[in-house]
């Protein structure tokens, strides 16, 4: 196809030239200009697709007791897939924040993203406690989110949280029938589980893991925590502990959502 600067300079040739009667300068007018639109149309279609394979910014959030360095590996993996990402220092690098103060801040840190990098959504990976402050951050219905994966994220809780008070408030999020395990479901985002099923059978006795915590579990959180929702989609189950889940593993799990193509 012409480009439109040459398109339109032919335009202006032919119409002005004395050889054409009114009927067919009308008629080459109308065929020209079609040509032009069809042009620009397919330009603008060649660059919609093109902005649609870009992956969305991925931002990192730590659980309690935590902070951005956990992520190493997955940021270097991030890093080779061309995703960009962001890590989260809360306020104070407080690390033992509720999930009601750290949903505000996740608020402010998603906007400067967008406003940042012109994106209209992120997706947002969290491990353990961070997935519940994203979740209080998700119940206030934005529409900034695509896509939410919970790493060992204690849905439900976990029977370890009654032992202490240590790294309060925090650990009160974690205790089973805490509200922020009931945070509404944002309509606008999928949620998605990996979880961590530490010593499977163990000694051929079946069930492995934390001994204080019925059933399979990575150690501090029951598997049945993790994907405690029924509109929960597990991306996978792997053998690592509840600090190992951030790994190569876990990060194959995740990287068609993260790169986009599970959409």
């Amino acid at each position: 196809m012409l480009p439109v600067s040459t398109t339109l300079r032919l335009i202006s040739y032919y119409l002005g030239h004395d050889s054409f009667n009114m009927k067919q300068k009308t008629e080459l007018s109308i065929m020209l200009y079609a040509m032009v639109i069809l042009f620009v149309v397919s330009i603008n279609f060649q660059q919609d697709a093109y902005s649609q394979t870009k992956s969305l910014p991925v931002l990192l959030v730590h659980g309690n007791l935590e902070d951005a360095r956990i992520w190493a590996t997955w940021q270097n993996m991030l890093t080779e897939d061309g995703i960009p990402f962001y890590t989260v220092t809360f306020t104070n690098d407080d690390k033992c924040g509720s999930a009601t103060n750290h949903a505000t801040e996740l608020q402010t840190i998603v906007q400067k993203i967008l406003k940042s990098t012109g994106y209209k959504k992120v997706n947002v990976a969290a491990h353990s406690k961070g997935g519940l402050d994203a979740r209080a951050y998700l119940s206030t219905g934005t529409e900034n989110v695509a896509n939410l994966i919970m790493i060992g994220t204690p849905n439900a809780g976990s029977p370890l949280a009654f032992m202490n008070n240590f790294c309060a408030p925090a650990i009160f999020d974690l205790r089973p029938g805490a509200s922020v395990q009931e945070a509404p479901r944002n309509v606008h985002t999928k949620y998605f589980t990996i979880s961590g099923d530490w010593l499977p059978n163990i000694w051929g006795l079946g069930n492995g893991g934390n001994i204080y915590i019925p059933g399979p579990d990575d150690g501090i959180v029951p598997l049945s925590s993790v994907e405690s929702k029924s509109y929960f989609e597990s991306l996978g189950r792997t053998s690592d502990n509840h600090i190992n889940l951030l790994g190569p593993q876990e990060y194959a799990m995740a990287r068609d959502t993260l790169i986009g193509n599970s959409q």
